[in-house]
């Protein structure tokens, strides 16, 4: 049996994704519609990122929400003719557009977004897909280099694509002890954090974009697990 690395690596994706036509981590859209929904307009433009193949933007679609980009990431491969363009194998995002075409969907990465244009998202939304990337951390008390510089890149990536007062939800199954000191690597937002789930208890972190930290949670959160905001 593969370890839980195997979420990291993007061929694992575009297998699973050849057959593979819904799955949620964590829960649907239904557990913690309370929370997000009241955040966002009717008109707001959303881009998932990470989508997978959630249905959350099929259920945001349902509820009004009718501008939603889909964004998630596909192998490249070099071609075995000796060409030196590589092969985009975009196993999920062509069938997006095939099966949701009322959609947009954009193949990129979440650490450069670099397919998104800056200043064109009202709304960031990822569900787990944090969590994907840092699945190798051996320690959540003592993250690696790799993993902070990754986080920067990500975080840095969605500012870059959201609206001056733009926001990003981020939907995770991570402590806010942990969780909250990594968003406050980012500092031109503020962040908040709502709580759902019976047995198991999930997350919804909310972060606005060019919006003042609530210095109570700052200083509460920063003194716990302090080496995720240790400079690099």
């Amino acid at each position: 049996m593969e370890s839980n690395s195997q979420y990291a690596r993007m061929d694992y994706w575009d297998e699973r994704f050849k057959t593979e036509k819904n799955f949620e981590w964590l829960s649907g859209l239904e557990a913690f519609e309370h929370i997000i929904t009241p955040l966002i307009s009717k008109d707001s433009r959303i881009a998932h990122i990470g989508c997978g193949s959630s249905q959350v933007s099929m259920q945001l679609w349902n509820l009004g929400f009718k501008n939603i980009t889909n964004v998630d990431y596909s192998q490249v491969i070099k071609p075995k003719n000796g060409q030196n363009v590589p092969i985009f194998l975009q196993v999920l995002i062509e069938n997006g557009k095939l099966e949701h075409s009322y959609m947009e969907w954009v193949a990129d990465d979440i650490t450069t977004l670099a397919n998104c244009e800056s200043s064109s998202f009202d709304v960031v939304f990822e569900k787990a897909t944090i969590e994907a990337i840092l699945v190798t951390e051996k320690s959540a008390w003592e993250p690696s280099d790799e993993a902070l510089r990754n986080l920067e890149s990500i975080f840095s990536s969605i500012c870059r694509v959201l609206k001056p007062d733009g926001m990003f939800i981020s939907v995770s199954f991570t402590q806010p002890h942990f969780r909250i000191p990594a968003l406050l690597r980012e500092k031109n937002w503020s962040v908040e954090m709502f709580e759902f789930g019976e047995t198991f208890h999930y997350y919804v972190y909310v972060c606005k974009k060019g919006k003042d930290l609530d210095t109570e949670l700052r200083d509460r959160y920063s003194s716990i697990a302090k080496s995720w905001l240790r400079s690099l």
